[in-house]
């Protein structure tokens, strides 16, 4: 059993939301067997942490190892939605989804100085790897709007474990000590009426890019949301770039 550990995000590098400076320093661990069960059937598998908290486990058809993408719902949203953004995952095989909830209305780190959810995100990779047989070298951390902020955060803080991160429509960048150099999908609308493109997606794009990050960016004729084309761009970008 290989234990992960996902440092948490320290530094506001872009404009989230409000735009306020936020930290944090917090670490946590888990562990997973990496053993395939009938627990990882293709279909929707509804879960409860470790620590009372639900989540959400979408499994495609396939053999084998599996690709894995963590995914992080917006402000209000469920592991539910969570999973909806992703849509384009659904026609590509060998796939899990798992999507953690926040504790509260959205991801404790964007609000306040302590990242709250972290020990459930660490929950939510414990309970993949536990249900499924997952290619480690094929993990992406994604998710929409607050979800994507926080995906990228931790994508930042650790890229040595996500060698992808998909942000769809984020707000800004929460991050501490750079880890490992993951590539990066992000797109936007060039209509969102929630996150300007110009303070949101523009200004993470151009963050990521004068830190060394390699980055596919989609501004697309749209408001705050992710289309189903969108979804499928993103899924097959991280697919293709993954190791073989």
């Amino acid at each position: 059993m290989r234990p992960w550990l996902l440092a948490a995000a320290a530094m506001l590098v872009a404009g989230c939301g409000g735009g306020e400076e936020q930290a944090a320093g917090t670490t946590a661990a888990t562990t997973g067997s990496g053993t395939a069960t009938d627990s990882c059937k293709p279909g929707v598998h509804e879960l409860t942490l470790g620590n009372g908290q639900p989540a959400r486990m979408h499994v495609t058809p396939g053999e084998g190892e599996r690709a894995l993408i963590v995914a992080l719902h917006g402000a209000g949203g469920t592991p539910s939605g969570a999973i909806e953004a992703f849509s384009g995952a659904r026609d590509e095989p060998g796939l899990v989804l798992i999507a953690p909830a926040s504790k509260g209305q959205t991801w404790s780190i964007l609000r306040s100085e302590q990242d709250l959810d972290l020990e459930s995100v660490n929950l939510a990779l414990a309970e993949a790897y536990e249900r499924c047989t997952i290619d480690r070298r094929r993990i992406a951390v994604g998710g929409f709007s607050d979800g994507a902020t926080y995906a990228l955060s931790l994508g930042v803080s650790n890229g040595d474990l996500f060698p992808a991160v998909i942000a769809f429509s984020p707000g800004g960048i929460v991050a501490g000590e750079q880890r490992g150099v993951p590539r990066f999908f992000v797109s936007h609308g060039r209509l969102d009426s929630v996150l300007p493109i110009g303070r949101a997606g523009d200004a993470v794009v151009r963050k990521l890019r004068q830190a060394g990050y390699p980055v596919t960016y989609r501004r697309f004729r749209g408001d705050h949301e992710v289309s189903t084309a969108i979804s499928k761009q993103a899924v097959r970008w991280f697919l293709a770039g993954a190791p073989g």
